[in-house]
């Protein structure tokens, strides 16, 4: 019965590992239109936009962070971000 708890547990293991792949950011690219600063990170898995916009109001910095999976259009993706950040601007 040991045997079988075992090879459950063993398998169960290599799952878990498969499940949850590690994602590293290589160089970044970083950009600034209007007081609303973008960085573009190369990612494992597709790309990150990270856009950061100081509000002068609360005197604070306000950070959001997309990703954008390989096979979409980054691109238009990037383009979109843009637009809504501009929007929210």
């Amino acid at each position: 019965m040991r045997w079988l708890k075992r090879k459950i547990r063993r398998w169960l293991d290599n799952s878990i590992e498969l499940a949850c792949e590690p994602v590293s950011v290589r160089a970044s690219d970083s950009v600034s239109i209007d007081g609303i600063a973008f960085n573009v990170m190369p990612a494992n898995g597709g790309v990150i936009v990270q856009t950061r916009q100081y509000d002068r109001k609360t005197d604070r910095h306000n950070t959001i962070t997309h990703v954008i999976p390989d096979g979409e259009d980054v691109a238009e993706r990037v383009g979109q971000i843009v637009s809504m950040e501009i929007l929210r601007a």
